[in-house]
Parts: structure tokens; sequence; C-alpha cells
């Protein structure tokens, strides 16, 4: 599987509360591609929520609707980073505008301090 920086994946996150826990994402929902391994099957991806955050919190991003094929406003939750197989992918979507790209990545140095 090709899997691009910056593009919109559909991935099964896994079904609280055996595969998930505590304020992990679950379900299937939008990731955001931030690297891919694919000789290895993984990739390093970003989950993306419609629901709008009770909180305001920096490594939050707002998608507008229609960015990288997503059908409503959406959230990066840059703080939930997590490793997945490819496995898990259950369809792409579209790539993300390189404005955004860049905010996401931003606020990945600036959460994991690098």
């Amino acid at each position: 599987m090709n899997l691009a920086k910056g593009e919109i994946i559909d991935v099964n996150l896994g079904q609280p509360p055996k595969e998930v826990k505590g304020h992990e994402q679950g379900f299937e929902r939008p990731c955001i591609v931030i690297k891919a391994f694919s000789n290895l099957g993984l990739a390093i991806v970003i989950p993306v929520t419609s629901k709008q955050p009770k909180y305001s919190i920096f490594t939050i991003v707002k998608l507008l609707k229609g960015t990288g094929g997503l059908t409503t406003d959406s959230y990066a939750l840059c703080h939930q980073i997590r490793t997945v197989s490819f496995d898990r992918v259950i369809k792409k979507r579209a790539k993300l505008y390189n404005k955004d790209i860049l905010k996401i990545h931003s606020v990945l140095i600036d959460t994991l301090e690098i």
C-alpha cells in the first residue's frame, strides 16, 4: 500500500472497551498520515474527529469541510498520534492542502518538543 504524508485515510482504531482504553480515540474514523513505512506495513497517523472539542488546546488543528475529503468541519488531534498497521486502513480519501500539513507539522514539533 502506498500512503503519502498529509493523506487522509479511514482507519479502524478499535472498539472500546477491549481495544481502546481511557481517552484514546477509537472506532472507524479519518486519520492523517504523518509517515508511512511501507516495508513494515505501518503508518504513523493523527486521528481526526468531527466533534468540536470542549476545551481549547494547542494540539488540536481545525480542518474545514471539504479539506482532504472531509465531509464536515473536523479537528486533527495531534496529541493522539499513534502507529497503526496497514491492516487497519479501510480506504483513502484525499490529501490535505500544504498549508494544513504545515500547520500540523508545526504543532507536532511543539507537541513532541523536537
